[in-house]
């Protein structure tokens, strides 16, 4: 686990001063090791932080060549199977001088190219500058596990882990994409290949692009989709029975998660209580005695306090487990997140994410966690809750939904009950998924922020840009657009940048590669949730291998209690003030404090609140321009 950094330009040498300084931005992710290596005859230049977590000898040290220096390379993340692709590349002739996975990432691709990435499983983003082709190839991970940044502009090249060393670089990208600020008060996170920059791209999940150093013109390619092979198989498995799926589903857990088991230092595991967790601790006991475990308290909380729940399963699985006990949290917090969160998203989880890591990261440089169990066995709420209106749907026609949900944006206030309900009723059900979380519709960011950003916002077309929408089963649409949208753009977003930002590695068992094909293309969503029931296969297995006693149908998502601490004197306060000191042409005051003095609605607002706070900091942090 690392940071990357490396720039192409057309013209000019790179400035080793502020390449050194830029990639010490991130020096979090990675600070156990600086290399940087110049290429002045191609104007090229690599640079790595590194986690040593595989071969912690200088033989890992990166950037790394080949023997024959052809290829060289800068690697985040892990490849759980690189010891069979070594195996393989031995039996063609290659030999190793390190225990890396590294090694045998630039080996892939010497013997294979860009088809390697099809070989790995693993959480990945790296870049490949290949001599003699000359060209510079990026690849991300299928799940997007790992953030890979990037900018062509001028017929220059740069990318990176993290955005701060781009704008630093260059800081002539230092400009807000009025589409994706718009996109980013929708969702609480950006698109799946933009920024909150104009001219600064995220590399899709499963992508790779290839640049070429000599014409400084670029390709980019799907290496990997799902969509396709899901209405291929669905017909198949639309009859399939849990009987037949639960033994498959056990060794597909248990092999995820012994591989991501492998590492030269301590791991742990983070135990929320719920779950996904409990079933990762479960299948990890296997294979590891006393293994640690992490839990945040909030006591005094209610269902936020997941203690009990967690220390059921640390005793049933005997392992070395540790509390965090989180009752006092300052709200100066939020401020300091903006560092690490430089593509702003509004998940109030970052906290206890962040925080949950800095405890482990006292003894632990990795860590399991349960990300993915929901968007692939159908674990929300909303899916239950949307398979009710659309059975609804079908009684009522589109356009009477429609002007209901018309009516209700109109006259119902922000957090009021059932104003969400009409909104997903109106959705289109045949064809497309609605925002089951919305902040703020477009109409409401014309109340809430000046005319300067909302004319130049347009409201983003909901029809062509996702995969999901190919999807022809419900079901299936609705977990496959999850995994695609607010796990890899959210949920991935936040345990990377929380845990790196403490220099820990987070493995997510639930997304090997394996796992996740098997989720999509043999269990039917009948399987996965109905009318009243969430998790179907996935709470039979745990009925299997989980104790009698544990709360196998309680849902409770790993968050804090932030409308209650909403109630409190110094979160009142803080919110309040952040409102009043901010520049009143980017943000409406009266109506922002409007909604935090709302208390009837503060449980339903107090996501809405931490992304204006949230905002309000990012924007003095990084001051973009517009």
């Amino acid at each position: 686990m690392c940071g990357i950094f490396g720039i192409s330009l057309s013209n000019t040498l790179v400035s080793k001063k502020l390449f050194a300084e830029s990639l010490d931005l991130i020096n979090h992710r990675g600070p156990d090791m600086t290399g940087i290596r110049h290429n002045e005859r191609e104007k090229i230049a690599f640079g790595h932080k590194r986690l040593s977590i595989i071969d912690l000898s200088d033989l890992g040290s990166q950037p790394m060549n080949t023997v024959n220096s052809s290829c060289q390379i800068i690697f985040n993340g892990e490849i759980y199977n690189f010891k069979e692709i070594r195996d393989d590349l031995e039996k063609l002739n290659y030999s190793f001088i390190s225990q890396t996975d590294t090694e045998v990432l630039l080996n892939s691709y010497a013997e294979w190219g860009p088809d390697c990435v099809k070989r790995f499983k693993g959480m990945f983003a790296f870049a490949i500058y290949d001599q003699k082709q000359k060209t510079i190839f990026l690849s991300r991970d299928r799940a997007g596990e790992k953030p890979l940044y990037y900018s062509i502009y001028n017929g220059n090249l740069i990318f990176c882990s993290e955005i701060k060393p781009i704008l630093n670089f260059e800081k002539n990208l230092n400009i807000i994409d009025f589409e994706s600020f718009s996109y980013l008060f929708e969702h609480g996170f950006t698109q799946r290949d933009k920024s909150i920059f104009k001219n600064i791209y995220k590399l899709k999940a499963g992508h790779s692009l290839t640049f070429n150093i000599q014409d400084r013109g670029y390709e980019i390619h799907n290496y990997w989709s799902l969509p396709n092979k899901i209405n291929e198989c669905h017909e198949n498995n639309i009859h399939a029975k849990e009987s037949d799926l639960l033994p498959a589903l056990e060794n597909y857990m248990e092999q995820a998660v012994k591989s991501q088991l492998d590492a030269d230092v301590p791991i742990g595991i983070m135990l929320s209580g719920g779950l996904d967790s409990s079933l990762i601790t479960a299948f990890a006991s296997r294979f590891k005695n006393k293994i640690n475990t992490f839990t945040v308290s909030f006591s005094g909380h209610g269902v936020f306090d997941e203690t009990s729940h967690a220390k059921l399963i640390a005793d049933t699985f005997q392992t070395n487990h540790h509390e965090l006990e989180a009752r006092a949290i300052n709200p100066q917090i939020i401020e300091n997140l903006t560092y690490y969160y430089d593509d702003p998203m509004f998940d109030p989880s970052m906290i206890p994410t962040y925080l949950l890591s800095e405890a482990i990261s006292k003894n632990f440089k990795v860590a399991l966690s349960g990300d993915g169990g929901d968007e692939l066995f159908g674990g929300y709420n909303h899916y239950s809750k949307l398979a009710r209106l659309k059975n609804f749907s079908n009684l009522m026609p589109y356009f009477l939904r429609q002007s209901l949900n018309s009516l209700s944006q109109n006259f119902l206030p922000l957090g009021f009950k059932g104003r969400k309900t009409v909104e997903l009723l109106s959705s289109n059900f045949s064809n497309s998924y609605p925002n089951t979380n919305e902040f703020f519709s477009y109409k409401e960011q014309e109340i809430f922020f000046s005319n300067f950003f909302t004319n130049k916002a347009l409201p983003l077309s909901k029809s062509t840009r996702d995969p999901s929408n190919l999807i022809s089963d419900y079901g299936l649409r609705a977990t496959f657009h999850d995994f695609t949208n607010y796990l890899s753009e959210d949920l991935l977003v936040k345990i990377d940048r929380a845990s790196m930002a403490n220099s820990i590695e987070v493995r997510a068992p639930f997304l090997d590669k394996d796992l996740v094909e098997f989720a999509f293309t043999k269990v039917p969503s009948s399987l996965k949730f109905d009318y009243k029931n969430q998790k179907i296969l996935l709470k039979a297995l745990a009925s299997k291998v989980l104790p009698s006693s544990f709360a196998i149908n309680r849902k409770q998502g790993f968050s804090i209690p932030l409308g209650n601490f909403l109630l409190e004197k110094q979160w009142r306060e803080y919110f309040a003030q952040t409102i009043l000191d901010s520049d009143p042409s980017l943000i409406n005051h009266r109506d922002s404090l409007d909604l935090l003095n709302d208390k009837a609605r503060i449980f339903q607002n107090a996501g809405r609140l931490f992304g204006l706070v949230f905002y309000i900091h990012w924007m003095r942090r990084f001051k973009p321009l517009f």
